[in-house]
């Protein structure tokens, strides 16, 4: 029963884990208030839910903002690259249709799918390792193609997460509002883990 209900118990354990996804949540939420920051915010977010997969000492808001100041310039070049992408596929996307050549449109989604699948790991890569922009969105994109399923799997965690709960579960919106980014951040890092440590081993 000790090992169960004790301070090493599994629901102390539980119990503080879900403390600390609470607490990430409310800073990660912060840290996004400048919108321009939310590529450095989702950046320390990773950085801590990846130490909490890998169960190791972890101080969630010391190790964010730690990781926030350090990754910031990258991390926000990174996100302003993407709304400025999305922003030109939305113009875009109007101008086909508006023409309707709607033959064009099929490349473009595709096109628009592979980055959606390939930013997924940017900012956990940023998080993880130590590399130039270049390198981090060359070994985002590599993996994406490589590890197909895992980016498949990601994906329909964020929209579930991101867009359907919200949406088609008002009753878990309360409990949403204070872990619906940590948490699915939480869960998507033991597939993150999993997929970097097979390019560490190797």
């Amino acid at each position: 029963m000790e090992k169960v209900f004790g301070i090493e118990g599994r629901i102390f354990s539980t119990l503080a884990k879900i403390f600390d996804l609470l607490m990430l949540n409310i800073v990660f939420l912060i840290g996004c208030l400048p919108i321009v920051t939310i590529g450095a915010s989702m950046t320390a977010l990773y950085s801590v839910t990846l130490k909490m997969v890998r169960d190791e000492e972890c101080y969630v808001v010391k190790d964010f903002w730690s990781s926030f100041k350090k990754n910031l310039k990258q991390s926000s070049i990174f996100w302003l690259a993407a709304l400025f992408g999305l922003t030109s596929f939305i113009f875009l996307a109007q101008a086909i249709v508006h023409t309707n050549n709607t033959l064009v449109l099929f490349p473009l989604l595709f096109l628009v799918t592979v980055s959606v699948l390939t930013f997924m790991y940017v900012f956990p890569l940023i998080a993880k390792f130590e590399n130039s922009s270049f390198h981090i969105l060359k070994n985002a994109f590599f993996m994406c193609l490589h590890s197909t399923a895992y980016s498949i799997i990601l994906f329909m965690i964020t929209i579930f997460f991101v867009g359907l709960i919200p949406i088609y579960f008002p009753k878990l919106l309360f409990i949403w509002l204070f872990l619906g980014f940590s948490g699915p951040a939480f869960v998507k890092s033991f597939l993150f883990e999993k997929i970097f440590n097979n390019y560490v081993k190797k």
